[in-house]
């Protein structure tokens, strides 16, 4: 964590040019043609051990950025992750009780929040209106124009990685269309506009990864309730079947920020926890992200929720 986020930039940049797993001093270039004698000379003179070395580059830790870092699942990633990686946190308003978080309006693009995207190794971005039931006039803002915005920057900055919050809301559509399996490979049916922007967020980050470096992973992420979220308190069947747990939620953004995908530099993926009876398909989760969830909303349970009414 840095709280003194007026010197990040600088510093983040600084570690961009060495690279994330470079070490930290500028070594001499030395003359191919040099003597033994002054070759051990400077040696001695630069006191170099190769262990502590290897150590102190294998032990610096990755830049992770998260936008939306005072929301439901921003405060969780944060909980599990401060002691872990270098974070940068970003929200839309500033708050003198959570002083690390750094105050932008993301939907207006401005240098002085892309700033803090450079030297960034993996932006996971989470800002969003939450409200699945919210119309395009309080969308458009906070979901779409925010959303271009961040991946403006992660390309300007040159950031490795981005992680885009998707919803199931994408595939909302296929509720009351049989008992198919709800595969990543499906036709997409957003339920509505806020499923619809999660949407237009997973084709662009498509078109960010084929013109620039990026490695682009979309998560259409089940529900997961703000703080202990318990799958008894979810109102009905469906969404139980949705329900990503606390900690499965941790070890999905953990493999999604860890995991090496070979070739791919644009993946999607569906995340809810193992729960029992669930039409969602996790094999592509399992597969490129080595994410394997072991909570069941139904675990301990005789009787599914009730199915309330579309």
């Amino acid at each position: 964590m840095r709280p003194d986020q007026s010197a990040a930039p600088d510093e983040r940049e600084q570690k961009r040019e060495r690279g994330p797993h470079q070490p930290r001093d500028i070594l001499p270039i030395v003359d191919p043609n040099a003597e033994d004698d002054e070759l051990d000379d400077l040696n001695d003179d630069l006191d170099v051990d190769d262990e502590s070395l290897t150590e102190e580059i294998e032990e610096e830790p990755r830049v992770v950025l998260i936008t939306g870092a005072r929301g439901n699942i921003g405060r969780k990633l944060r909980d599990a992750w401060t002691d872990v990686y270098d974070l940068v946190l970003i929200d839309r308003d500033e708050d003198d009780d959570d002083p690390e978080v750094i105050g932008a309006d993301l939907s207006v693009l401005d240098d002085d929040w892309i700033t803090h995207f450079h030297g960034v190794d993996t932006v996971v971005h989470l800002a969003a209106d939450p409200d699945a039931d919210a119309g395009w006039d309080e969308l458009v803002g906070p979901n779409i124009d925010a959303m271009a915005n961040v991946f403006h920057a992660a390309a300007l900055a040159g950031v490795e990685r981005v992680i885009f919050a998707s919803s199931n809301h994408v595939m909302g559509g296929y509720r009351d269309l049989d008992d198919e399996p709800i595969t990543v490979e499906l036709e997409p049916r957003p339920d509505g506009p806020y499923g619809a922007a999660k949407l237009f967020g997973e084709r662009l980050g498509q078109s960010l990864s084929r013109a620039f470096d990026v490695t682009f992973i979309a998560i259409r992420i089940g529900w997961v309730q703000p703080g202990a979220n318990r799958p008894e308190t979810m109102p009905d069947d469906w969404s139980r079947k949705l329900w990503l747990s606390n900690t499965d939620l941790v070890r999905l953004f953990d493999q999604a920020v860890e995991a090496e995908i070979e070739d791919r530099t644009f993946l999607v993926v569906n995340g809810m926890s193992r729960n029992h009876g669930m039409r969602w398909d996790l094999s592509d989760a399992a597969e490129l992200l080595g994410y394997l969830p072991v909570d069941d909303a139904f675990a301990g349970s005789t009787q599914p929720a009730e199915e309330s009414s579309p």
